[in-house]
């Protein structure tokens, strides 16, 4: 039987998202690093940077860097809490939370992505409104700008950021890149009406595939989130990742040899390409996808 990631509490997730965004007493919140940019245009609706909560550290590090040849550096949080940014061919990606000791009956790895917001105040509003929860109002990140957590009315975990500056330019995605985000939901329509309500910018648009059309979201003239029912009843909404390989067969296989877990074998993909989905060792559960990226298709890391 597959075993599908993110079958933790919410409880247990809103105490870590503390740490995330650096607001637990004694976490120096300056020493978060800044988002490497190389822009100073905002793009809301863009998913912008991703944490990995982990509860082995070591074991993580070790995985993606043998998978994709990323590279870690610590820079700490005060107290004890490590914070380390991941980078790849020498740009910043995301960041690496060290979540041991926060609740051992639960695990709680995942992957958290960061959307751009064009105004946290209107974000805040729109978050309530539409009967989502927030889990960190919003507070000041002296590197990147304000931030909050948040889930939408479903549960799907997100971190929102108001750019202090702006956000990253669109480029096209290479293998060991982020190339794909998708919220699984138990009631698409309501998730697109969400998020649609949260970044006015966006507009859905579908692609057709074989099961019907896939939906997404689209901004600044870019596909930025894709919205499809989740394909297990029993596992919470949540927000999916991929990452963008040469060969999704071979990439599966090596998270195996890497302490990783293989929950779909590698499978063409009806909007391209093949994808698998693996977990890391400790249950953070991801895609990797093969693609080859058109000019509509260059809104990844």
């Amino acid at each position: 039987m597959i075993r599908f990631p993110y079958t933790g509490v919410r409880v247990t997730l809103a105490a870590l998202m503390l740490i995330v965004v650096g607001g637990c007493a004694g976490l120096d919140s300056a020493r978060i690093p800044p988002i490497d940019t190389g822009s100073t245009q905002p793009m809301p609706g863009k998913v912008v940077w991703h944490d990995l909560l982990t509860e082995d550290p070591a074991a993580a590090q070790h995985f993606y860097a043998g998978l994709f040849g990323w590279t870690f550096r610590n820079v700490g949080l005060g107290r004890g809490r490590g914070y380390t940014v991941i980078e790849h061919e020498g740009r910043v990606i995301g960041g690496l939370v060290d979540a041991r000791g926060i609740n051992r009956d639960v695990n709680v790895s995942r992957w958290i992505p960061v959307l751009s917001v064009a105004e946290m105040d209107a974000a805040m509003a729109a978050v309530r409104a539409g009967g989502g929860t927030v889990f960190q109002r919003p507070l000041d990140i002296p590197q990147r700008g304000t931030v909050a957590v948040v889930a939408d009315p479903q549960g799907a975990v997100l971190t929102l950021l108001e750019p202090r500056d702006g956000d990253p330019a669109d480029r096209v995605a290479e293998p060991g890149d982020w190339l794909w985000n998708e919220v699984w939901s138990s009631d698409p329509d309501a998730t697109l009406a969400f998020y649609q309500a949260l970044v006015p910018a966006y507009t859905v648009e579908a692609a057709g595939d074989d099961d019907g059309d896939y939906r997404y979201l689209s901004a600044h003239g870019a596909p930025r989130v894709g919205v499809v029912p989740k394909p297990v009843e029993q596992i919470p909404d949540t927000w999916m990742v991929y990452v963008r390989v040469s060969d999704p067969a071979a990439a599966a296989a090596a998270a195996e040899r890497l302490g990783g877990e293989v929950l779909l074998p590698a499978r063409e993909n009806p909007q391209g390409g093949e994808v698998a989905i693996l977990n890391d060792p400790t249950g953070a559960g991801f895609l990797v996808q093969s693609w080859q990226p058109g000019p509509e298709h260059s809104a990844a890391r």
